[in-house]
């Protein structure tokens, strides 16, 4: 089987973009794992339900010569609710292009994405399957350098063994990787946009009153600012191209802002040592007295973090993009969580310096770098 993948390691979750029947379809987990002393007990849930859920579902044996400890793992939103030791990316310290969890994560997505596929083409589960790989991802700027971008291509490159365990069945997943290229956040972000319909750009057109389509940005000089969980990228574009040394990476996002909520957490709640980022956003989403409380202390973790944002968007107009770009586009899951506290602001200042802001909807916002690395990958390789 060839597949040809764009895949987003993010600090809170990992999305893999792929085609299929035409279109671009996404998958998405928690980026965290957990690791499992000991083989684990197959459940006897019917094998249509068992398919249902795979995703949700990942327990996996990995052989890789890129990691540092083969052997079983819990992946994504099943490692969430494990009581086990949990390992997701950490914040402070970064390292996308030497931490486990981003190939741990990634190639689980993959195995998985193919099973998945076998057996709903062929409507049986497959014994084995052989994966010739073609991928792009990309690493914060504030990490990148052509030698880390080097380190994790080579780390992709090879040749990696998943057995995925799927209920009370092992179906072992072969995958070489025969390209890969690692490029810096927020460089893919307009190979998205151009690959949008015109629906990304309602609501600037309803500000603004405009009738513009994504194809009118082809010559425009904009500023991007992607606003991520551990780290917001920002970039200067002439129209499809990056400008040379105009991209920084700051550590800020919904990770740091998380952070701070799951302190304020425990000055009200006995809440265990191990209550991870991803944990919280899941109580965030909760009806009860624990998902209210989680908001509140949310909100609060949020508008700080928020003013080091707009004022890092800000000073990135006036000294990396020199005060002069046509746009600044604001996207990634950032810009969902940020949004009340610097969306107001951000136009003011823009109407000040005489350009226009784009905030990407929420329905494209946190896929745009999963997408974009994907036609970055099927440009270069296919």
């Amino acid at each position: 089987m060839n597949l040809c993948v764009g895949i987003d390691i993010g600090n809170a979750k990992t999305e893999l973009a792929f085609e299929s029947n035409g279109q671009i379809q996404m998958v998405r987990q928690p980026s965290v794992i957990s690791y499992l002393p000991k083989t684990p007990e197959a459940n006897d849930l019917p094998l249509e339900q068992v398919m249902e859920n795979l995703f949700d579902n990942l327990v996996v044996n990995i052989s890789s010569p890129s990691i540092r400890r083969n052997g079983d793992y819990i992946v994504g939103k099943k490692a969430m609710q494990h009581d086990g030791i949990k390992t997701n990316m950490t914040l402070s310290l970064g390292g996308k292009s030497t931490h486990d969890v981003p190939i741990i994560t990634s190639l689980s997505l993959v195995a998985a994405t193919a099973i998945k596929d076998h057996y709903e083409n062929k409507e049986e589960l497959p014994e084995s399957l052989s994966i010739d790989l073609k991928m792009a991802t990309a690493i914060p700027s504030s990490e990148f350098s052509k030698q880390n971008a080097k380190t994790l291509e080579d780390r992709f490159k090879t040749k990696h063994n998943i057995t995925l365990y799927v209920g009370d069945y092992q179906v072992l997943v072969s995958i070489k990787v025969n390209e890969c290229k690692v490029t810096e956040e927020g460089r893919t972000a307009m190979l998205a946009f151009f690959n949008s319909d015109d629906k990304i750009l309602e609501g600037f057109n309803k500000i603004y009153g405009e009738n513009k389509a994504p194809s009118d940005f082809m010559k425009a000089r904009t500023l991007h600012a992607d606003i991520g969980d551990g780290t917001s990228e920002f970039v200067v574009i002439e129209g499809a191209n990056p400008v040379q040394g105009l991209s920084k990476g700051k550590r800020l996002g919904v990770g740091h802002a998380s952070d701070v909520a799951i302190s304020l957490l425990r000055d009200h709640l006995n809440i265990s040592d191990k209550f991870t980022r991803q944990q919280l956003q899941d109580w965030l989403e909760k009806d009860n007295e624990r998902g209210q409380l989680a908001r509140d202390v949310m909100k609060e973790a949020t508008f700080v973090q928020s003013q080091s944002i707009l004022e890092e968007i800000q000073l990135s107009f006036q000294e990396l993009a020199s005060s002069d770009v046509d746009y600044i586009l604001v996207h990634g899951g950032g810009s969902i969580t940020f949004k009340e506290d610097i969306h107001e602001d951000l136009m003011d200042f823009a109407e000040s310096n005489h350009f226009k802001v784009v905030w990407i909807p929420e329905k494209y916002a946190t896929t745009m770098n999963s997408r974009g690395t994907y036609y970055l990958a099927k440009m270069m390789f296919s």
